[in-house]
């Protein structure tokens, strides 16, 4: 095979060029191929690897560790980056544009307000999937860095969480007074304690007029059955980020909580678990329109 280039690649993880050259650099995920004219190439196996540490990043982990778990045994890892400074920690943000600065800026600051309403004001200018991608993820990454790297700022990552937790809740408030569909439910799976993706989730379903019930943290399987099939859900969506109490066993028995119920999983926690039973949903705009779609579906033969 002749491999992929870095445009290839960054089109298929849905990144720039330069997030994939960065991350070559940074963590030693490198192209281990080269064309007949010395260009680098992306094999199947790179291109796995770099997936693997974006799903983790995206699940919440910091990006060095994420590298580390992606690279085969024995290679080496980037040297990572971030560093502390006066009047709050300083979160790098290379080629990030002005809005992704400042959101770092006020992080790193430890201002709560300014986060909240920097988060606010992208979602009503740009929706919730660019603001998820493109303004809130860069900072998350930034924090996990900076906490690799120095051992401190753990203090801003819990902020940062909880400051876009509030926007995107506040978002999802507003929005739901124009839902029209049956409710779905979100939930983290047992086990799971992050679940910020679920709430971007939420505020992206209220976008489009889809309602869902949000279940948190740590949800038992047989009370997901339990809730579906008291609120008659056409759909469930269970996020993980770690593979600990997954079963396909319980897949298979929340199917049948209720008949047609679309089951979607989400989160590099169910890599190692047989998700025949679901739809897996590698990235939150798939999760968005697996989850309306089979809203609008029971909706329409209802």
């Amino acid at each position: 095979m002749a491999g992929m280039s870095v445009g290839e690649v960054a089109g298929r993880l849905g990144v720039s060029a330069s997030t994939v050259r960065m991350w070559g650099r940074r963590y030693g995920l490198t192209a281990s191929e080269r064309s007949t004219g010395g260009h680098r190439r992306f094999s199947e196996e790179d291109f796995s690897r770099l997936l693997r540490m974006q799903q983790l990043v995206t699940a919440g982990a910091d990006p060095a560790a994420a590298a580390a778990s992606a690279l085969p045994p024995g290679a080496a890892a980037g040297p990572g980056h971030g560093r502390g400074g006066p009047g709050g920690a300083v979160l790098a943000v290379p080629g990030a544009d002005q809005r992704v600065r400042g959101l770092a800026r006020a992080a790193g600051r430890l201002q709560e307000g300014v986060v909240t309403a920097a988060v606010l004001e992208s979602l009503a200018e740009h929706g919730v999937l660019p603001t998820w991608n493109d303004l809130v993820l860069p900072v998350l990454v930034a924090a996990g860095e900076h906490w690799h790297a120095t051992g401190t700022g753990i203090e801003i990552e819990h902020l940062l969480t909880q400051a876009v937790i509030t926007a995107f809740t506040s978002f999802a408030t507003i929005e739901a007074e124009t839902v029209q569909v049956s409710s779905v439910v979100l939930a983290g799976g047992p086990g799971e304690d992050h679940v910020l993706t679920l709430h971007a989730l939420r505020a992206a379903l209220s976008e489009r007029g889809v309602a869902a019930r949000f279940l948190g943290p740590r949800t038992p399987m047989k009370a997901l059955s339990g809730t579906v099939r008291l609120t008659r859900a056409p759909a469930v969506f269970v996020w993980a980020t770690l593979p600990a109490r997954l079963d396909a066993a319980d897949l298979a028995a929340l199917r049948v909580a209720r008949r047609g119920l679309t089951v979607a999983v989400g989160g590099p926690g169910w890599e190692t678990v047989d998700t025949a039973q679901a739809t897996w949903c590698r990235s939150l705009e798939e999760a968005v329109a697996v989850l309306e779609a089979s809203c609008r579906r029971t909706s329409h033969t209802a």
